[in-house]
């Protein structure tokens, strides 16, 4: 029994020493990150991305406080928020400029995309969907448009928040999808195309309530996830081993040319859904292949550094390029456009990450996507 009583106060004190050893660092670390948080965005983007004005900051925290809810088939929306530089209706949907007045049916463009069409680092006016309706409305077409992206989505998502649209109701006159860099990440760390980012964690929480067992594993994966010991962890993990922070793809290096053509093989298919979906309910589409960071010869210090923290990428991004150039079938269609090479040579500073981009860049972006749009306008608008 002594045995038994000093095993137990063993144990006892060393959960003790842990959670004591725990709350101490968490409180290290909330002052930490506090002091840290104005100089959360790198003065380089600030002064170059941002031309100097504060707002970044504000937006960056804006952003880490955004929340996601639950959406039927597409997993997830954002919640309402209301901020200085974000604005999310009650039904996810980031804010979009609008004119003082339009007169007469205005044309209905629905936009739908991952978080660079939503505007991840731009303020509500500044986004590709605003800048476009800004541009439309002041040559003179009277114009409504509908921010459906999302932070994250992939194409298969889109095409079903598409399909709930029609399904509610709603008629598009055009339909602008502006995809690439989210399939082409998801399918290289999923090792497989198609799939939506994150995948895996759909699977990991699927019926977890029913099972006590996984859902106690959960419970203490996340709290040793999230703790912060393991962060203190990683930090050495980084300093003494070199170890990445960036995820690592799962798929082996010699899979990657069969990935990077079904990447495109299930992109043309969704191309094909949304046609027969354009052909039923009249609408007109174009499709957008987005800019990354990695199509960018011309590079910034920053955008040097940011395409080097996520080097792993970069061999795949071209894979899935080359692919995208061979496919005749892609490059004959009149509503389908490629953007990889529209900052190819730009000087400036473009890219916040690796693929998003500043609000000057924006503007390009929505510069570049006018005219087509306005060819597929309603003969009563062009």
């Amino acid at each position: 029994f002594r045995a038994i009583r000093d095993g137990w106060l063993l144990v006892g004190l060393s959960l003790v020493l842990i959670v004591a050893l725990e709350l101490g660092l968490r409180g290290v670390f909330a002052l930490k990150d506090g002091d840290a948080a104005p100089a959360a965005v790198d003065p380089r983007l600030i002064r170059d991305g941002y031309g100097g004005e504060p707002w970044a900051i504000e937006h960056r925290r804006e952003l880490e406080a955004l929340s996601d809810r639950w959406e039927p088939y597409t997993y997830f929306r954002q919640r309402p928020f209301q901020g200085s530089t974000i604005h999310i209706d009650d039904q996810g949907r980031r804010a979009v400029w609008k004119p003082p007045e339009v007169g007469g049916r205005p044309v209905k463009l629905l936009v739908l995309g991952g978080s660079s069409l939503w505007g991840f680092g731009t303020r509500d006016d500044e986004t590709i969907p605003s800048l476009l309706a800004r541009r439309l409305h002041d040559q003179g077409v009277a114009v409504e448009v509908r921010n459906l992206a999302e932070i994250g989505y992939v194409g298969t998502q889109e095409v079903v928040a598409l399909a709930r649209e029609l399904q509610a109701g709603y008629r598009p006159d055009v339909v602008l999808f502006h995809d690439g860099v989210n399939d082409t990440a998801s399918a290289l760390l999923e090792g497989k195309a198609g799939l939506t980012t994150n995948e895996r964690n759909r699977a990991r929480e699927f019926n977890l309530t029913q099972s006590p067992g996984r859902m106690s594993a959960a419970i203490i994966g996340r709290l040793v996830s999230g703790s912060a010991l393991q962060r203190v962890a990683k930090s050495l993990a980084r300093r003494l081993l070199g170890a990445p922070e960036a995820p690592a793809p799962t798929t082996p290096p010699a899979d990657h040319d069969a990935l990077a053509r079904a990447v495109v093989d299930v992109y043309q298919a969704t191309l094909e859904l949304v046609d027969a979906l354009a052909a039923r309910y009249g609408f007109r589409t174009l499709f957008v292949w987005q800019p990354s960071v990695f199509d960018k010869v011309s590079q910034t210090s920053f955008e040097r550094e940011e395409a080097a923290k996520y080097a792993w990428l970069a061999p795949f991004f071209a894979r899935v390029g080359a692919e995208l150039e061979s496919r005749e079938t892609l490059s004959a269609r009149p509503d389908f456009l490629d953007l990889r090479d529209l900052f190819r040579d730009t000087p400036d500073l473009v890219f916040i990450d690796y693929c998003h981009t500043t609000e000057r860049a924006n503007a390009r972006i929505a510069e570049r996507l006018t005219a087509p749009l306005r060819e597929r306008l309603p003969d009563r608008e062009k």
